[in-house]
């Protein structure tokens, strides 16, 4: 069981550029004016839909699956409340001896981590203890991917078009977005990070329903991160764990401590 999968509570992209870190709000400063609905802008006007599709993101409770669109069978679901800043996120990662789950509890002012390994060789991945590793947004927490603003990259995307009906492409620059990406994704990417392809499609609404970001590895191999959004507007429960279950002071090997 390798540790450098297990730093990040969101794996899926430490799988997806190599990168053993809690790796993974750009928007311009054009936004939309505050009287005009945020999905009014015109099909003329592709940069316009998007940036108001990314900031419907902010606006209610979500389904998030992340993927490389691979077949390691890596992935991460997030249930997510934006408003209320409340959710779980579950990420699955396939090791030699099963599948290790990791479980990101957000109640509103607590963050917890749960981690459940296939085996019992470290103790405090016993899938019992909730582990508190803070506050949202602490110190700690930003070193990594936030999937909870995800949607945020493409709040500036550049040289976008129509591919088909209310799909897109264009490229994004990622420097911009590092307080949402977290710092491995500068350090692989380097000066690519300028220019990263993605494609995105929303619905009849204006919302943000599939969103691909094109990533290259090390070896100039295509990775993908695939998001999807769905289920908008369900019911997120995010209660803070039993006080028997709750561990203080996380070691270093729990995400995010």
């Amino acid at each position: 069981m390798q540790k450098p999968k297990l730093i990040a509570a969101v794996a899926v992209l430490v799988v997806a550029l190599g990168a053993g870190a809690w790796a993974l709000v750009a928007a311009g400063d054009d936004e939309p004016d505050a009287g005009r609905p945020a999905a009014s802008a015109g099909p003329a006007d592709p940069v316009g839909v998007l940036k108001a599709a990314a900031a419907k993101a902010d606006e209610q409770p979500y389904k998030l699956t992340v993927g490389t669109g691979g077949a390691d069978g890596d992935a991460t679901v997030l249930l997510w409340d934006p408003k209320a800043k409340r959710g779980l996120e579950t990420t699955s990662l396939k090791v030699p001896s099963g599948v290790v789950k990791i479980e990101r509890l957000t109640t509103g002012p607590d963050v917890y981590v749960r981690v459940t390994a296939p085996d019992r060789r470290v103790p405090v991945w016993d899938g019992k203890t909730w582990w508190h590793v803070g506050a949202p947004g602490a110190p700690a927490a930003k070193q990594g991917l936030d999937n909870t603003r995800l949607a945020s990259t493409l709040g500036a995307p550049a040289g976008v078009r129509l591919t088909a009906e209310r799909e897109y492409a264009g490229t994004l620059d990622l420097r911009q977005s590092r307080a949402v990406l977290g710092s491995g994704v500068g350090s692989v990417l380097g000066d690519r990070a300028a220019a990263v392809p993605f494609t995105a499609a929303v619905d009849e609404q204006g919302r943000l329903v599939r969103y691909r970001i094109e990533l290259a590895s090390e070896q100039s191999q295509t990775a993908q991160l695939d998001l999807t959004y769905s289920d908008f507007g369900l019911s997120v429960s995010a209660d803070p764990p039993a006080a028997d279950l709750v561990g203080e002071d996380p070691p270093a090997n729990i995400p995010g401590a």
